[in-house]
């Protein structure tokens, strides 16, 4: 009938990510229109169907800062992230203006207050692709003083832990480089207190300090 349905796609994770206390998803697609099209590798561009199947799936949060945010250019972040609240999904790492770029994302759970933050390390080069001005709060880039910053301003905003998701490292390397032991260290003394990793769309090796 011409609709997509992706909800097979969560089958057989669905209770696992429905039953936890809070569920986080990196988006690494854009949402695009009928009228706009939709592709694949290497300009993502998604069908809005995709996202009632995340929210049926149990996810809470969406987190979409990272090398694909700007495969549509302007349109693909503003669209992504109006589809997102049409279908009342959490989301951080991309913003559609200035103002929204500076909010930090609080989630309650259990009567513990989260402060949830996203970055990506870049955006396949399609930053040069959209309006310099508007560059600096679209997407969230992992830079050391802005995500400090954040850190703080997250803690200053009553978060009792803060969750930072980076989307960093190699593809398909299981080792965890230097450049994210550098940049985890940093952030967990800035004040993070969880790091969920992305990108490698292999699973890395993970630490408790």
């Amino acid at each position: 009938n011409d609709q997509y349905d992706f909800g097979p796609v969560f089958e057989e994770i669905k209770e696992y990510i429905a039953n936890s206390d809070l569920a986080l998803c990196n988006l690494e697609t854009t949402i695009s229109t009928p009228e706009r099209g939709y592709s694949g590798y290497p300009l993502f561009k998604t069908p809005e169907e995709l996202i009632p199947a995340i929210k049926d799936a149990g996810f809470d949060v969406v987190t979409t800062a990272n090398n694909h945010s700007l495969d549509a250019k302007e349109f693909g972040v503003i669209n992504t992230l109006d589809v997102l609240d049409k279908y009342g999904l959490m989301h951080t790492g991309t913003a559609r203006d200035e103002e929204e770029s500076r909010d930090i994302l609080m989630v309650e759970r259990k009567g513990i207050q989260l402060g949830i933050l996203a970055y990506t390390y870049g955006t396949n080069g399609m930053e040069a692709a959209v309006d310099q001005d508007k560059l600096e709060y679209l997407v969230n880039y992992i830079e050391l003083d802005k995500m400090r910053e954040d850190v703080n301003r997250a803690r200053q905003a009553g978060a009792d832990a803060i969750i930072v998701c980076m989307h960093w490292g190699v593809e398909y390397s299981r080792t965890v480089g230097e450049e994210q032991e550098r940049l985890a260290d940093e952030l967990f003394s800035a004040g993070a207190d969880i790091i969920l990793g992305s990108h490698p769309h292999v699973i890395q090796t993970m630490e408790r300090k």
